[in-house]
């Protein structure tokens, strides 16, 4: 099997079963953590390019994709749990979008354990722009019968992403969104709920901070002066897709963090 080839696994944490996508062979650990509201299925063209004399790690958060649901309502903090419970030892984490919440709060729960802290495009928004966008995106989805109620997940996941994607990609991001049910939308809840203010001024990890050239430059640069210890890495290069037609060169970027020694 080639050292490129994603893997699929499960990992036994105390809230259930995490499902995980694993690429690589290395002693180091690079857990990639996933935007909201899809899976480490967000990962997987970039993947293999992370995973250069290291193991990339990209787990579903609980309720997506193929890992169990949580009991209630979950947070940021209960997904970082998880995280550090199904995977022990020591990681180097890349969050995307809602995975640098994810990947502050697990710095913040066990330090010891984090190496490297990169954060791809935080949404690091106003309180005030993060509450429109929880009463638009943190709520149940509507199903019913009619085929019509899918539409806008069939927009998300498929129709917006025409130009980054294969169809055949694009298709099957829908299907693991779908198997989120009702629940597909809880890591948009925890995101656009996380109190982003009181939380990312305490991590201490050397964080770097990238904003690619999509429209969340701002949103990170704001994160980046919560965060003490952050560099923040402006890179308007990166325009598309990050993790898709721009792969290459997001993967570049992120590896020369971890080989860096200033971080």
């Amino acid at each position: 099997m080639s050292s490129r080839t994603i893997r699929k696994g499960y990992a036994d944490s105390v809230n259930g079963q995490v499902h995980f996508r694993s690429c690589g062979a290395g002693e180091a650990s690079l857990m990639c953590l996933h935007p909201a509201p899809f899976s480490g299925i967000a990962f997987g063209t970039v993947l293999p390019l992370l995973a250069e004399g290291r193991t990339a790690i990209a787990p579903d958060y609980p309720a997506h994709g193929g890992s169990d649901p949580l009991a209630g309502t979950p947070t940021i903090a209960s997904y970082a749990q998880t995280m550090l419970d199904a995977f022990p030892g020591e990681h180097d984490l890349m969050g995307f979008h809602t995975g640098c919440l994810v990947a502050a709060e697990m710095s913040l729960a066990a330090p010891e354990r984090i190496g490297k802290l990169i954060m791809l495009d935080p949404p690091g928004f106003e309180r005030e722009t993060r509450a429109e966008l929880l009463m638009e995106n943190g709520t149940p989805p509507h199903f019913d019968e009619d085929l019509a109620a899918l539409s806008p997940i069939w927009e998300r996941a498929v129709t917006r992403r025409a130009a980054h994607q294969s169809l055949e990609e694009r298709v099957a991001l829908f299907a693991e969104m779908m198997r989120g049910g009702k629940r597909m939308n809880e890591a948009f809840h925890a995101g656009f709920s996380y109190p982003l203010e009181e939380r990312l001024p305490k991590v201490r990890h050397e964080t770097a901070v990238i904003a690619t050239g999509g429209p969340l430059t701002e949103a990170a640069r704001r994160a980046a002066e919560l965060i003490e210890c952050a560099a923040f890495i402006d890179r308007p290069d990166i325009v598309g897709s990050a993790l898709d037609a721009n792969a290459q060169q997001t993967a570049n970027a992120i590896l020369e963090i971890l080989i860096s020694n200033e971080f």
